[in-house]
């Protein structure tokens, strides 16, 4: 858990840590507040998270009764990327009126802006999203590889707006994935300085973002069948990665490392783990970068050599490139 002691404390009588699912594990971050609604047969943790131009939200809900409403009202009118980390699907009402079901393990974008209602059963549930102007997401898509979809999401939120609110890529649903989850877990576990942080929080929302609008893109190529064999020599090679971060790793040379094609490698590891060999090898290199960064006790001309450059005037055009910020902003603000 990521409460600090006194918080712990005030939370004590709702739950303990041992009450917590597993798939919550570090989801209560240490500014939550909580609010008792009505008789109190539902309690809801807040977390608001600052990121740059998105603002990150986590609510747990307990539901004491077997069923019962809250109202998600969001604290200014804007777009809503939503990810349902619940085992239960829940009804919802956008702007009080559009019918709307909250599938588990799905991701959808909403405009918000009046009242809504989620209707959701008795147990725990947590419910993650990011919130960004619609500004955010235009520059986004006048990038060339998601242009084609500029016009038609631009017409859903205009639609959406006169509605106070509605479901944008409706009817094209976006299934949590593997590469989901590690953004959403980079986000819980964030321990940087505020304003290293705030950066961080803001490029990992930034990829969760590029990786929707990616997926509502129409496929390229047919999955390809994946035996639990297939399965388990990828997870080695995404080991293999993490523990090599300070070699120039290519997708030849792991193919034979591993004895795999490459063409297999490249497709199955994307189709695993939803980013390519070569996105996962730098986005975890500058991951291992920013968390040796936060170690006072790592020496600065050390770090890039941990990671793959030759020099730390080379690592730091990389890593400011990445994060918006100097790796010293890491270190030191």
């Amino acid at each position: 858990m990521l409460l600090l002691s006194p918080s712990f404390e005030f939370f004590k009588d709702i739950f303990s840590v041992a009450d917590v699912p597993g798939r919550f594990a570090g989801a209560v971050i240490k500014h939550s507040t909580m609010v008792l609604h009505g008789d109190a047969r539902k309690t809801v943790f807040q977390q608001k998270m600052a990121a740059g131009l998105f603002e990150v939200f986590e609510h747990q809900v307990i539901c004491e009764a077997q069923e019962i409403e809250v109202l998600p009202t969001p604290l200014k009118p804007s777009l809503h990327l939503h990810i349902s980390l619940d085992n239960n699907n829940v009804d919802a009402f956008v702007n009080g009126t559009e019918s709307v079901e909250l599938k588990k393990e799905e991701v959808n974008l909403f405009y918000l802006e009046a009242i809504n209602v989620a209707i959701i059963p008795k147990g725990k549930h947590c419910f993650f999203h990011i919130s960004f102007k619609n500004d955010t997401l235009f520059r986004m898509l006048k990038q060339p590889m998601f242009k084609r979809l500029l016009y038609t999401i631009r017409e859903k939120i205009r639609a959406a707006e006169k509605s106070k609110g509605g479901m944008i890529n409706e009817p094209r649903q976006v299934m949590l994935d593997a590469y989901f989850m590690m953004l959403v877990q980079d986000i819980r576990h964030c321990r940087f300085n505020e304003a290293a942080a705030i950066c961080y929080r803001e490029k990992k929302a930034m990829l969760m973002l590029e990786h929707f609008i990616r997926r509502l893109l129409p496929p390229r190529e047919k999955k390809i069948e994946l035996t639990t064999h297939d399965i388990i020599m990828l997870d080695y090679v995404k080991e293999y990665i993490k523990w090599n971060v300070h070699r120039s790793l290519t997708v030849k040379h792991l193919s034979q490392q591993f004895n795999i094609g490459a063409n297999f490698l490249e497709k199955g590891f994307h189709q695993l783990n939803g980013v390519s060999v070569n996105h996962f090898a730098h986005l975890y290199r500058m991951e291992s970068a920013a968390g040796l960064l936060a170690d006072q006790e790592m020496p600065l001309n050390s770090i890039p050599l941990l990671t793959g450059y030759s020099d730390f005037k080379s690592f730091a055009v990389v890593f400011k490139k990445y994060f918006n910020c100097s790796p010293l902003l890491f270190r030191y603000t």
